[in-house]
């Protein structure tokens, strides 16, 4: 028995997906301040945040390696109590003499 004509149906589009629908929207989101922060304060907030990581990383270096040393205060205060060592001796040589 002859058959007629096979009746294709034609491909549908293939889906469309959000990133393709709108990429903008797919993009990442880019997460700003509203104030905009100078270059100085942007330098010293990541100053504070980097001491503030180095000596929390000293300490936890030194508690669980018992013999290594805690470096007591920061190199200011190490520079600051020097100088007032060596001010103690001059006054102290010159006292004597």
């Amino acid at each position: 028995m002859a058959q007629g004509n096979l009746k294709l149906s034609k491909k549908k589009p293939a889906r469309l997906t959000k990133r393709q629908q709108n990429p903008k929207a797919a993009a990442p989101k880019v997460y700003r301040a509203k104030k905009n922060l100078t270059e100085k304060k942007v330098q010293l907030l990541s100053k504070q945040h980097n001491g503030a990581l180095i000596s929390n990383t000293e300490k936890l270096i030194a508690s669980r390696v018992g013999h290594l040393e805690l470096v007591k205060g920061s190199r200011r205060e190490i520079e600051k109590a020097a100088k007032e060592k060596a001010k103690a001796k001059a006054a102290e040589a010159k006292a004597k003499q």
